[in-house]
């Protein structure tokens, strides 16, 4: 059923400003790109395709064929413009940096394989700044651009203001923001390709209990991720017999945590939860544990375990008797690692957790349905999303993992294999592949009802 633009107008013409325009990149620019240099990530996915082919309309697709040059398929039509809305200012442009390499890399791939029914895939991105309403004055942008779905709008507040705008202009939105409940419950253009709190936070609560941790401190920043992984503790933890020993909230860029560290050292806390967004405020509060003499267990997703972690929280983790990060990443993956390992080098950002992983496969995951529209967007392309059927997702965690969109449902990430949990190693001053915590991870029931 379409959506009218009724409803939504007002709040799309108070949000939107005049457009911060990024930088647009042609396919003959992708199609360069270093990130397709390596060997093993090209035989990888060529094998990967030629397997999709007939379940997910990859037919363009050889097993054989390596090289990143265009496929002699694709035609000088005009091209299918995919839209790339991703913070390059603000409070964290790591992320964005590592998502342009990453969607080119994606979209190069794509290109290298028949493109969309003959026409080259072009990715224009636009700059959110990381807030609401840089998000919609990029979305504005690439819909204006041409753009037939746009991806990106990695963060909650970030995808329900996008949302707004797809709506009205009848575009789709893949986001991949992982927490807040209802971001695309009843929205029609609007798309989520990441696992969800209700998943983790089972996996996390078992381990505490394996752990014997009786008695539990959570925090989190103000964001949607941070609030939604925190109301998710408050439920669970109480339900399966754990104390919540202190709850503590602080902004997404702290100046000092020094209250919310000596509460939970005052509380007899035996762990912490942290429900973080960004990476910095983990960093400090690691050293404001460390400073106020807290020298407990640190577990959460997100800021824990993100990118550039190790190189600025790394001395504070090594102090501490255990730090763990959950993440869908999943570097005994090979494809995953080699990708991983080649946005590093191209960034020269150290990359950890699902976020690029889960882009790249995002990215095939709309070509797929592209080509079952002919590069139309609009409703025929909600239609194909949601025609896919399990869509695997080689790369976005464990065997098995797939993407599954309904009519009435637009959210997750499934698998047998899809948490997985990382330690940290003081020797090596890095976060190592836990099988003995991921294992016991995905025997965790999802706690809470799904968004």
């Amino acid at each position: 059923m379409r959506h009218r633009r009724s409803g939504s107008g007002g709040e799309v013409s108070r949000l939107r400003e005049s457009c911060k325009a990024g930088e647009v990149y042609s396919a003959d620019q992708a199609l360069t790109s270093p990130g397709v240099s390596s060997q093993g990530l090209r035989r990888y996915w060529s094998a990967v395709v030629a397997v999709m082919v007939g379940a997910l309309v990859l037919a363009a697709c050889s097993s054989t064929t390596t090289t990143t040059k265009p496929s002699k398929a694709v035609s000088k039509k005009g091209p299918v413009i995919l839209g790339l809305a991703t913070p390059l200012t603000g409070g964290d442009p790591t992320e964005g940096t590592s998502e342009v390499a990453d969607f080119k890399d994606a979209v190069a791939y794509v290109n290298s394989h028949g493109g969309i029914d003959g026409r080259t895939l072009k990715l224009v991105v636009r700059d959110t700044d990381l807030s609401p309403t840089g998000a919609v004055t990029a979305f504005d942008s690439l819909v204006s651009a041409g753009a037939v779905a746009v991806t990106g709008e990695f963060t909650s507040s970030d995808t329900r203001a996008g949302c707004i705008p797809a709506m009205a202009d009848h575009v789709v939105l893949l986001a991949g923001s992982s927490a807040a409940q209802g971001l695309t419950r009843g929205k029609t253009y609007c798309f989520r390709d990441e696992y969800q709190v209700n998943q983790s936070t089972g996996s996390m609560v078992l381990i505490a209990k394996r752990e014997g941790w009786t008695k539990i401190g959570i925090g989190s920043d103000t964001s949607g991720f941070g609030l939604s992984e925190l109301n998710a503790w408050s439920a669970a933890l109480p339900a399966n017999g754990i104390t919540v020993a202190a709850k503590e909230t602080w902004p997404m860029v702290p100046t000092s945590l020094t209250a919310q560290v000596l509460d939970f050292k005052h509380s007899g806390a035996q762990a912490i939860f942290v429900g973080a967004a960004g990476t910095p405020e983990v960093v400090l509060l690691a050293k404001t544990m460390l400073q106020e003499g807290l020298h407990i267990p640190l577990f959460g997703p997100g800021g824990v375990i993100g990118t550039g972690i190790a190189a600025t929280a790394g001395p504070s983790y090594s102090r501490l008797p255990l730090v763990l990060g959950i993440t869908s990443y999943d570097s005994q993956v090979p494809a995953e690692a080699a990708l991983m390992a080649e946005i590093s080098r191209q960034t020269g950002i150290p990359q950890f957790g699902g976020n690029m992983p889960r882009d790249y496969n995002g990215v095939l995951m709309l070509a797929a349905a592209l080509r079952k529209t002919g590069g139309k967007g609009g409703i025929a392309l909600v239609d194909a999303l949601q025609a896919l059927g399990k869509y695997p997702m080689p790369t976005a965690a464990g065997p098995g993992t797939y993407e599954q969109f309904t009519a009435t449902h637009h959210s997750g990430l499934y698998g047998p294999n899809l948490i997985s949990i990382y330690k940290w190693n003081s020797g090596t001053s890095s976060f190592a592949y836990s099988s003995k915590f991921s294992t016991l991870a995905n025997t965790a029931p999802h706690c809470c009802t799904l968004p």
